[in-house]
């Protein structure tokens, strides 16, 4: 009968460690997949924006699309390689010359907009007037 309890009690405490690691995991996931962090960048003057076929993980065909791969800087300077992809039938694709603001987490792009040049932070913009000489 001591021995029941025990296990009950031991099965209980187990239980509540693994859903606590499970919850632990899962905001630890979440925020590295989906909290940007905003960064500037410029489309180049000779970037190609002409839009092509993409394709899905499996090869399907998905239309037509432009493939942005974008160095970008957060408020203090700092790069990082941003990727993304703005497919022909879901808006405007962002042409040489245009600003960006670009919501990055640490594994994908989660948005972005056109932005103004007197918006983007004075390190940001210092980077990008550098990539472009």
């Amino acid at each position: 009968m001591k021995n029941n309890k025990l296990i009950k009690w031991g099965i209980i405490a187990l239980s509540v460690v693994l859903i606590a690691a499970g919850a632990v995991w899962g905001r630890q996931y979440y925020n590295d997949r989906y909290v940007g962090t905003e960064y500037y960048t410029i489309v180049p003057f000779e970037y190609d924006v002409t839009p092509k076929t993409m394709y899905s993980a499996n090869g399907e065909d998905v239309g037509l699309g432009v493939e942005y791969i974008l160095t970008a800087y957060d408020e203090q300077g700092e790069s990082k390689t941003v990727e993304f992809t703005v497919h022909e039938d879901r808006g405007n694709t962002p042409q040489p010359g245009t600003y960006l603001l670009v919501s990055a987490s640490k594994q994908i792009v989660v948005n972005w907009s056109v932005t103004e040049k007197s918006k983007i932070p004075v390190k940001a913009l210092e980077k990008i007037n550098e990539q472009l000489k």
